[in-house]
């Protein structure tokens, strides 16, 4: 049975928001140094002979990048390195997903990866970084997992990650059928940093698009494949509940929490989610993303803020004043960001 969405409804937001890279590569995965510092997301470098894809900080409303973690040893350079994914953690650790491709596949893209990891690193420099485990994974008893993404810290020991179907699939159900790659998720896993023999499924997260841990570490928020509610678990008890209903306004997505501030991505004219035959899992297809919503939850008011355009893979700051997302234009893709209402 479906909760009834309530609140009311602002009007749009009429802000323009502010393009902070411009780069000819694709700029992804946008995330907020803990202490609100910096961003760290995901630029593709096309002056590398090797065109990896590179986790770079910038300052927190644009500008110079202030520093770049690439492979940069000899041995990186026969194949292209993609680094997606980034949770910094307040220590200055970092985790991300490291894929290896073949040189000249453009950015790896992770899909067509030869191997892929999951990495922890610093922030401080590229060396040092080591692997946690490999992708694909399975859970004794579970799913296989070919990808892995929206990683979060639960404190300094324990993460919380999605689970995901990364592969090509046929986006219509006909003969030669028109194939694109997706990464989709299966579920929300939570395990111990360097035991990933305690991996455990939370319950009720079965085909989650998003994860997001909130500030006080026991609690979740998460949306469903093809679902207009948000949920919210806490983790101490895994119990869980509606947060918020989007209703008519379509798919909710890229969650994320701050205070009494709720933000995500909604409805959009290419999101779909069903049973695929080709690769015979649920899919969620969401190829440009969506409009951004912000909640008020205390007040239980909704205002969408995208300005005319399509975003996905939000970041709220820590202090929830301000946002990015990224947003695609063809084959380019910028990171923008806003002032939050």
């Amino acid at each position: 049975m479906r909760v009834p969405r309530f609140g009311t409804v602002d009007p749009p937001f009429t802000g323009t928001p502010t393009a902070i890279t411009l780069s000819a590569g694709a700029d992804l995965w946008p995330t907020w140094l803990p202490d609100g510092a910096g961003i760290l997301y995901t630029a593709e470098q096309l002056d590398r002979p090797d065109r990896d894809w590179c986790l770079a900080v910038l300052p927190p409303t644009g500008g110079r990048i202030t520093r770049t973690i690439c492979d940069n040893t000899l041995a990186g350079l026969d194949s292209v390195e993609t680094y997606q994914s980034a949770a910094p953690s307040p220590d200055e650790r970092v985790l991300f997903v490291r894929s290896s491709g073949r040189l000249g596949e453009s950015g790896a893209t992770a899909e067509r990866a030869r191997s892929r990891a999951l990495m922890l690193g610093s922030l401080r420099g590229p060396l040092g970084a080591r692997q946690l485990f490999s992708i694909p994974f399975t859970i004794t008893g579970g799913r296989t997992y070919t990808g892995l993404s929206r990683i979060n810290w639960v404190g300094p020991s324990t993460i919380v990650y999605r689970g995901d179907f990364l592969g090509l699939v046929c986006l219509i159900q006909v003969p030669n059928c028109p194939q694109a790659f997706v990464q989709s998720g299966l579920g929300i896993i939570r395990q111990l940093l360097d035991d990933p023999s305690t991996r455990e499924v939370l319950p009720g997260t079965d085909y989650a698009s998003s994860a997001w841990v909130g500030d006080d570490g026991d609690t979740l928020y998460y949306t469903l494949g093809g679902d207009s509610r948000v949920y919210r678990m806490v983790l101490s008890t895994l119990t869980a509940s509606v947060v918020y209903d989007f209703g008519a306004a379509g798919i909710a997505r890229d969650v994320q929490v701050r205070g009494t501030r709720l933000v995500a991505v909604v409805g959009g004219p290419a999101v779909s989610y069903g049973f695929n035959a080709s690769v015979a899992t649920n899919i969620q297809i969401d190829t440009l993303g969506g409009d951004i919503h912000v909640v008020d939850l205390l007040a239980g008011t909704d205002t969408t803020i995208s300005a005319g355009r399509l975003f996905r893979h939000l970041a709220l700051s820590p202090a929830g004043d301000r946002l990015l997302a990224e947003s695609r234009n063809g084959e380019q893709v910028d990171l923008y960001l806003f002032d939050v209402p």
